[in-house]
């Protein structure tokens, strides 16, 4: 008797985030103002666009180099040094379909079934599945939140190391606390990595929206070129191409033919038109990056001050990308609440149960839209609280 075709036991158990459950109730919703997800509302400059249609003109639709095709990869270099003064050879560098498809390749990469990985958490809960995907076990260390501030105790990091442990993972600026990591600390992670030959995963992919730094920073500035230390960023959110699909991954040279084998047998290379996309970019792109971070600065205060002044809300100050977290007596259920607001509201927010440990309790909301909105996405708020 043939058995039934069944999905994989790991797929089949593998939790939906309850950002897509509130969403999946807000689509029902007439009028609602999304403000769940990680996206800007701001189109793509045309700039970019003109670059990627030029290179669809000129026949940039054949196959393309498994790391990417040469003029980006340069690109990607050119960047790290004019902004970091970052020296990075070409066989370092690899382009990627999406900051998520550069975190499943290093998560590949690094582990096998059994192994576990540390997160830093509350954190982006894609990356939690990926390596669940994989057979790997998560450790959480949340942020310790104080005084209405996030901060990274780095005894908790090596209180869950044991011999398993091949991967610590890190968001700064953080999605979706805004937390952001400092030198001091990145230095430390980096000797603990040396020490324990634990890879870490720096995901900078709000790097250009840091709020105390005008060009962000970036782990690879306290780095040797030697170092277990894997750079994740992407397109999507300073340059406001969510669409595209692009990002880009810095990693040890060791790991050359391992993602060479990775981006082979799963997307083959990204389309050579996307990736002259993000050509233009990288090389012209810093006055529409210094654009929207200014923008977000500005988002962020009108934010914060609003929701701080409604009854029992409690915010916490965000450091950087395009979240504000907050709290009241009602979001201690932060699911709950989120469904409640999109029905009763007509206002899309993400619970903070979403992101892990440290999460519940807290809800997100995206500021990353015209003033306006957020004023009446915070009117309706009101209502629910």
């Amino acid at each position: 008797m043939l058995q039934r075709c069944l999905p994989s036991s790991i797929v089949d158990t593998l939790e939906d985030s309850p950002i897509i459950d509130v969403l999946r109730i807000g689509q029902e919703v007439e009028g609602i103002i999304p403000l769940w997800l990680g996206e800007s509302c701001f189109p793509t400059d045309p700039s970019i666009t003109e670059a990627a249609v030029t290179a669809l003109r000129n026949g940039r639709t054949f196959y393309t180099p498994n790391r990417g095709i040469p003029e980006l990869r340069e690109s990607i270099a050119r960047y790290y040094q004019r902004i970091y003064d970052v020296s990075l050879s070409d066989n370092r560098i690899s382009v990627a379909n999406s900051g998520m498809h550069a975190v499943t390749m290093i998560s590949r990469a690094v582990l096998e079934a059994g192994d576990n990985a540390i997160l830093i958490t509350p954190c982006w809960p894609n990356v939690d599945r990926a390596i669940r995907l994989l057979g790997g076990e998560i450790r959480e260390v949340p942020l310790d939140l104080r005084e209405d501030r996030f901060e990274l105790d780095m005894s908790k990091v090596e209180a869950q190391i044991d011999g398993r442990t091949k991967l610590i993972y890190l968001a700064s600026p953080s999605n979706p606390t805004g937390w952001t990591i400092d030198e001091q600390q990145s230095r430390q992670l980096l000797e603990l990595s040396r020490r324990t030959g634990i890879s870490i995963l720096s995901d900078e992919v709000y790097q250009r929206l840091s709020f105390n730094n005008e060009m962000g920073s970036t782990m690879l500035s306290c780095a040797e070129p030697d170092d277990a230390l894997f750079v994740v960023n992407s397109f999507s959110k300073a340059w406001s191409m969510t669409g595209w699909r692009l990002g880009w991954m810095i990693f040890p040279q060791v790991f050359h033919d391992s993602f060479e084998k990775l981006s082979q047998f799963s997307i083959s290379g990204s389309p050579g038109f996307v990736q002259m996309g993000g050509v233009q970019a990288l090389d012209q792109g810093d006055d529409l990056v210094g654009k929207l971070r200014r923008h977000c600065i500005e988002a962020k205060t009108h934010v914060e001050e609003r929701l701080a002044d409604l009854p029992g809300v409690s915010v916490i100050p965000s450091m950087g990308g395009f979240y504000t977290m907050f709290k009241s007596p009602k979001t201690t259920d932060s699911v709950s609440f989120c469904k409640n607001a999109a029905r009763i509201a007509g206002v899309g927010c993400a619970p903070g149960a979403a992101f892990g440990a440290g999460g519940e309790g807290l809800v997100r909301l995206c500021y990353a839209r015209d003033l306006d909105t957020l004023d009446v996405a915070i009117q309706r708020l009101a209502t629910a609280l």
